[in-house]
């Protein structure tokens, strides 16, 4: 039987007073921050080898490609083999499941830098460090802000089924107890809070991405 909106708005106001609810909602958001940050340092370096280098990227593109298909829940017997129902595994599926997308953006906007900037910089002997800062990081940022805005609502969906599937601690651990408990208004009240904490991460990600290019083109064209 669904209960009813009032039954669920109920069950969510209760869980609001509960300790274990943000205890549970910091365990999963966690998870999602360390592993972005994780994704953001092993997708910088490798874009920029991935963009400039045709070797590189020839060479690990196909690697890529046949990686990203792999859903993060089918490595679960494995992680959980190595790591047991601990943070590092949860940790590890959530860098392994978004970091694709973040790889993928940066690489294109490695690729997408101006082409007359980068042969100014040849030509006034810039030196690899400051062409980078000067010319490729400029390009790199609109594409870096997008691919995290993506990889943060994979993070979020990751950590949650993950919680969901081994038992680890987060929200998802809490929905599945409520299911098996039978008490339902808290299961939907829970799966609600799941989807206000990705609008949430949306939200946060844009903010920082309209200060964080208020330069940009596609920014001033958003305030118009």
């Amino acid at each position: 039987m669904v209960p009813g909106p009032l039954e669920v708005a109920a069950a969510f106001g209760a869980q609001l007073a509960s300790g274990d609810f943000w205890a549970a909602i910091g365990q999963t958001l966690l998870s999602v921050f360390i592993g972005l940050v994780i994704v953001l340092v092993i997708s910088t370096p490798l874009s920029i080898a991935m963009g400039r280098v045709r070797f590189i990227r020839e060479s690990l593109w196909a690697v890529i490609e046949f990686l990203k298909p792999i859903p993060p829940v089918a490595l679960i017997p494995l992680t959980l083999l190595l790591w047991g129902i601990s943070p590092t595994m949860k940790l590890f599926l959530v860098v392994f499941g978004s970091l694709w997308p973040l790889l993928t953006q940066m690489t294109y906007g490695v690729r997408e830098a101006d082409g007359v900037a980068l042969s100014m910089a040849r030509s006034y002997r810039l030196g690899g460090l400051r062409t980078i800062r000067s010319v490729i990081v400029p390009s790199l940022l609109p594409f870096t802000a997008t691919g995290l805005r993506v990889s943060a609502s994979i993070a979020l969906i990751i950590s949650v089924v993950t919680e969901m599937i081994t038992g680890a601690a987060g929200i998802g651990k809490s929905i599945t107890l409520a299911q098996v408990s039978g008490l339902l208004p808290t299961m939907y009240a829970l799966i609600i809070t799941t989807g206000l904490l990705g609008l949430g991460l949306n939200a946060l990600f844009r903010l920082g991405e309209r200060r964080m290019l208020f330069w940009h083109a596609s920014q001033r064209e958003e305030k118009e």
